[in-house]
């Protein structure tokens, strides 16, 4: 009888085991989409300050100017014009 209740405890053990994977499984998942939706935000953000920047060069803006409005340091600048 003794190892009648091992073998269940091991089952349920088991089956316990299985369902703290599935929970992380599930948490992991929730975090990496979370993760995911942010950093695409980011990039959007800074697409769209790339975008302002190339326009306001076209306009004629000086690089002091875009630097003030978009953020972006000199050398981020400099690299914007130059890939067009």
């Amino acid at each position: 009888m003794a190892q009648a209740e091992k073998t269940k405890e091991i089952i349920t053990f088991g089956e316990l085991l299985e369902r703290w994977k599935k929970e992380g499984r599930e948490e992991g998942r929730k975090v990496g989409r979370k993760e995911g939706i942010e950093e695409g935000k980011r990039e959007g953000q800074f697409l769209e300050r790339r975008k302002m920047a190339q326009k306001m060069t076209n306009a004629g803006l000086d690089i002091e100017t875009i630097i003030s409005l978009t953020g972006f340091s000199e050398n981020e600048i400099k690299q914007i014009l130059k890939e067009g």
